[in-house]
């Protein structure tokens, strides 16, 4: 589908912008993922061997994480899909605005757009820590090609009590918050499987400006760049959302 696949995309999501900049005009809010924490975390790569080298190596430093809900909010830990939205940073400073040499990520706990429905009561809504998340479409990464994005949670975390803000900080004491980043190639030559590359070590929650941080999709300062016509679909309505949006 390619480039016709993104031309249709586009078209698509201009046509769904306004609704979804009306929601967050009423909602005062992101339209989706309107309640989350932001997190001060440090990249460090765990792959050694070409071609992943490259690309783990590009990744390594630092980063923050937003973790949040995509539909409630006030603490609701209803039946819900949870995001992970990641910037690469070029530099320690923690602030809203992006360098041009940053990369947003943006995932969720959706492994395919058609499992979207399901994936509301597949998701751990109790514990960030207790999920996989997905780029949903794929990515050109430089030095690969063509691949899948995702992140898993490590397995053998104690189970904790209480809220899921309150797990999430326990980890973070413990020194045990994580996520992986793991790509999955899709070019000939490559292992088809899922590869890690980084971990993302989740430091210290930090207090941003909701209404200043926007992320975008396709910020690719890193060489990573969404393809297809999910992505394109995303960008026009993520426009007007976020011009939408007066406040968190």
């Amino acid at each position: 589908m390619g480039l016709m696949g993104e031309v249709v995309g586009r078209a698509v999501g201009t046509l769904w912008g306004p609704p979804f900049r009306a929601i967050s005009e009423l909602r005062h809010a992101r339209s989706l993922h309107p309640e989350g924490i932001c997190l001060q975390a440090e990249v460090v790569p765990v792959r050694t061997d070409p071609p992943f080298t490259d690309v783990a190596e590009r990744l390594a430093g630092p980063a923050f994480v937003r973790l949040s809900t995509a539909v409630w909010r006030g603490g609701r830990e209803w039946p819900d899909i949870l995001g992970a939205a990641v910037r690469f940073r070029h530099d320690a400073r923690i602030t809203e605005e992006a360098s041009p040499r940053d990369q947003d990520i943006l995932f969720a706990t959706v492994r395919h757009v058609w499992t979207l429905a399901p994936a509301a009561f597949s998701t751990h809504v109790h514990d960030w820590l207790a999920n996989d998340y997905y780029g949903i479409a794929p990515f050109t990464v430089r030095g690969l090609g063509r691949a899948k994005l995702r992140l898993t949670s490590p397995r053998d975390l104690p189970r904790r009590q209480g809220s899921r803000v309150r797990r999430l900080r326990e980890a973070m004491s413990e020194g045990n918050a994580l996520l992986t980043f793991e790509v999955y190639p899709l070019e000939h030559g490559l292992p088809h499987t899922w590869t890690p590359l980084a971990d993302l070590l989740l430091r210290a929650e930090v207090t941003l400006n909701p209404a200043r941080l926007r992320f975008n999709p396709f910020r690719d300062g890193l060489g990573i760049t969404p393809r297809g016509f999910l992505h394109a679909l995303r960008f026009p309505v993520y426009q007007q959302s976020q011009e939408g949006r007066t406040e968190h």
